[in-house]
């Protein structure tokens, strides 16, 4: 009987080991690597810190074996070789991430079916980059799957313009390369980037990365129309691969019409003027047709009181019916569902009683327009490009900035029309190859502190600018400054938000 069992045992052992042997011989076949996905399981202001893997392993005929995970950062170096990027400078632009390998135990703890459930934990993401998600699972037969993801951008930087009360805005230009390639027409500085196109993801998402997680809440892109003649990467068509990247939901934009660009320009400096006659105001109400259509309801265009907000660059050259074209305008975004928030580009240095002379090329005379301070009342709000003009104020420009900003913010608030306060940290004329203004940091802080002075409700605040690298405007990270400029920004928001906070605390107080 004993012999017996003995035998049976040996028996079921031999079947079952020939069994198994031949499924393992005949399964040629991999497992499936199923469900393969990701989510933030640490986050804060948009900046992702942890994330949580999750994926199932199946196969048919034998059991899963084997599991591990690589979490790989991508690199970027066709920037190096294709944007001439320094390498000594990538490290700054990609901070370093070290590759991580996980060997895997499924969920309930062993390997002993056919299908598996894992979850990995990846923790102390650095960012400033894309990461490869990469899987390898094996089963008992020896067959081996691999899948791979990828992330999108995760971000380097917290997203801390939503943390102050100040809504800061800044020139942007997506102009640069290919094409008309702005880069070969000259600039002062070197980007970290190299020189880069403005079209490429990876661009963007840095732009984005730095701009937001150091205060900055809005962009105003340079908008030459639907078609840039000559340009084969039009700054419109690069604007839109700038609506596609995933962080684009992070930061507002809204409209800045390159009057100088679009319309027709008579007479030269300084009485040059755009009028506007027939040809222009059709050229103006046809490109705001397309702007609207085309724009206007993208989730993150920027609103001010539920209202489209739109700058127009250099109103205060504006001459002729253009008063009247700026109602059209507003008659015609109303009919499609909107309000506009008109920005003029009216504040310089000519006094708000004056009245600008400008040349009229029908009559070929000089003719004086309408009084400053009449002429602004068809905006919503006023500001200035840039306080730039080289004849004017070189030795004590913040001063004469600051006096020209009070009596532009006295008009304005009488008059009922918003005064937004700008600030650049230096200027180039690359026209003439001078320097306008020394570009420095003190001169960034000086004027930041002067428009704080003048900040009112909405608290906007505009910086020429983010990229203009040919009039040495940029607070983009450089070569020569790296991070400086943005970083005082930063330094700069978080003071006021202190003393904003205070003097809140203090006004409550005195309430109660």
């Amino acid at each position: 009987m004993r012999r017996y069992l003995i035998i049976s045992a040996i028996l079921i052992i031999l079947v079952g080991a020939y069994y198994f042997a031949e499924r393992s011989l005949l399964d040629k076949n991999p497992p499936s690597i199923d469900n393969l996905s990701w989510v933030p399981v640490r986050e804060n202001l948009d900046k992702i810190y942890d994330i949580n893997v999750t994926f199932v392993a199946r196969d048919d005929k034998t059991p899963i074996s084997y599991a591990e995970l690589r979490f790989i950062p991508v690199e970027y170096t066709y920037m190096i070789e294709k944007y001439g990027m320094r390498p000594e400078d990538y490290p700054k632009v990609f901070p370093p991430d070290k590759e991580r390998e996980f060997v895997l135990t499924p969920i309930d703890g062993k390997f002993d079916s056919l299908e598996e459930r894992f979850s990995v934990p990846i923790k102390d993401i650095v960012g400033g980059r894309e990461y490869r998600i990469v899987v390898l699972v094996r089963d008992s037969a020896g067959n081996e799957r691999i899948v791979e993801v990828k992330t999108p951008y995760i971000r380097q930087f917290e997203n801390i313009a939503k943390t102050d009360d100040i809504l800061v805005g800044v020139f942007y230009y997506p102009w640069y390369g290919p094409g008309r390639n702005h880069w070969r027409e000259g600039y002062v500085g070197t980007p970290l980037l190299g020189e880069y196109f403005s079209g490429d993801q990876v661009v963007i998402s840095k732009h984005i990365d730095w701009m937001t997680g150091h205060g900055i809440d809005f962009i105003l892109p340079s908008w030459w129309g639907p078609y840039y003649e000559g340009y084969s990467g039009q700054p419109d068509a690069n604007f839109r691969e700038f609506l596609k990247n995933p962080l684009a939901k992070d930061i507002k934009f809204a409209i800045n019409y390159e009057s100088t660009g679009r319309l027709k320009v008579c007479g030269a400096s300084p009485f040059e003027n755009i009028f506007f006659g027939n040809s222009n105001r059709q050229r103006f109400l046809s490109d705001f047709d397309y702007l609207m259509d085309n724009y206007f309801n993208e989730p993150n265009f920027l609103t001010i009181d539920g209202k489209k907000v739109v700058f127009l660059y250099v109103t205060r050259i504006y001459q002729g019916d253009f008063n009247d074209t700026i109602r059209e305008l507003r008659s015609r975004a109303e009919r499609k569902g909107y309000k506009l928030y008109i920005i003029g580009d009216e504040v310089f240095w000519q006094t708000p009683d004056s009245r600008i002379l400008y040349f009229d090329c029908n009559t070929s005379t000089i003719k004086a327009g309408p009084v400053e301070a009449e002429k602004i009342k068809i905006f919503d709000a006023i500001t200035s490009y840039a306080m730039l003009d080289p004849t004017k104020h070189s030795s004590d420009l913040e001063q004469a900035i600051d006096s020209k900003f009070k009596e532009w913010y006295n008009v304005s608030r009488q008059i009922g029309v918003d005064f937004i306060p700008s600030v650049f940290p230096g200027a180039f004329d690359p026209n003439r190859k001078i320097t306008i203004a020394e570009k420095s940091t003190k001169r960034f802080l000086d004027q930041l502190t002067i428009a704080r002075k003048y900040l009112s409700k909405p608290r906007i605040l505009l910086i020429t600018s983010f990229n203009e690298w040919h009039e040495n405007t940029y607070l983009e990270p450089s070569v020569t400054d790296g991070f400086i400029f943005l970083e005082k920004l930063k330094d700069f928001l978080d003071a006021h938000e202190n003393l904003y906070k205070a003097s809140q605390a203090d006004s409550q107080q005195e309430g109660g």
